[in-house]
């Protein structure tokens, strides 16, 4: 398009958009850290150094726009990296395939599961209990009716220890993440 033709399409300025993100890296950040969730945004930049952390700070400043289509596809590029890795928790377990939860559940580990599963919701339960075999699912739910008392910290901890299994299982390519939810939509 040339400088004067005029401008009359969303469907044009969306393509131009989407073809000066493809070149322009710094822009992909941008979008990337307003479009997530505050605390992953955070833990994003700190993996950063500072003049990086300054430059998408900048870039950041400079958006007008993000046209929906061009969100996307930064977000998908990016879970394609692994940052649906980063957004996996326990509860994802819902999503997950039964194969996949047996083949992160060792018998060895049933207490860390017990403490994770006093502390999860129904849903959850009811998908770890259902996806394994009879066996362990029966020792799992005799164990969790014995549980006593427990501190909700320790199972948030065994929350984390488990689903960190899952990402490790991941990186091997031995289980497949399911897609993550809570993307929101943020227009600057």
């Amino acid at each position: 398009m040339s400088r004067t033709e005029p401008y009359n399409s969303a469907s044009s300025f969306e393509t131009q958009v989407v073809d000066a993100v493809e070149s322009n890296p710094l822009r992909k950040a941008a979008i990337l850290v307003v479009s997530l969730e505050q605390p992953l945004a955070s833990q994003l930049l700190a993996q950063l150094d500072r003049a990086a952390v300054e430059a998408v700070t900048l870039e950041i400043a400079r958006l007008e726009r993000i046209a929906p289509g061009e969100q996307h596809a930064v977000l998908e590029e990016f879970y394609g990296l692994g940052l649906r890795r980063l957004r996996f928790v326990f509860d994802d377990l819902v999503k997950m395939a039964d194969t996949d939860i047996r083949e992160a559940y060792h018998a060895e580990d049933v207490e860390t599961w017990v403490l994770a599963l006093a502390g999860a919701s129904r849903p959850v339960q009811t998908k770890v209990f259902s996806a394994l075999d009879r066996d362990s699912g029966s020792e799992l739910t005799r164990r969790l009716d014995r549980l006593g008392p427990f501190r909700l910290d320790a199972a948030e901890a065994a929350q984390v220890e488990v689903a960190e299994r899952f990402r490790r299982l991941h990186d091997h390519g031995q289980i497949t993440l399911p897609d993550p939810n809570g993307q929101e939509v943020l227009l600057v």
